[in-house]
């Protein structure tokens, strides 16, 4: 009885890693997307500063606002 306690203990416990490990991936690549995210939204925002340099930041609120 404490044997299949012991296993049914491990067998949760790789389970827990294995999700663990998929969470990890998941935060890795969420990180690196967010990483691209800013430097494209730079980009952006200095193409907009070169077209218009009396651009001010409050002009980046939608005009419907």
């Amino acid at each position: 009885m404490a044997e299949e306690r012991l296993i049914a203990m491990e067998e949760k416990v790789a389970h827990l890693e294995r999700t663990v490990e998929e969470l990890h991936q998941v935060i890795w690549g969420l990180n690196r997307d967010l990483a691209q995210l800013r430097k494209e939204w730079r980009d952006v925002r200095s193409h907009a500063t070169a077209i218009d340099p009396n651009r001010k930041p409050e002009d980046d609120v939608p005009p419907h606002w």
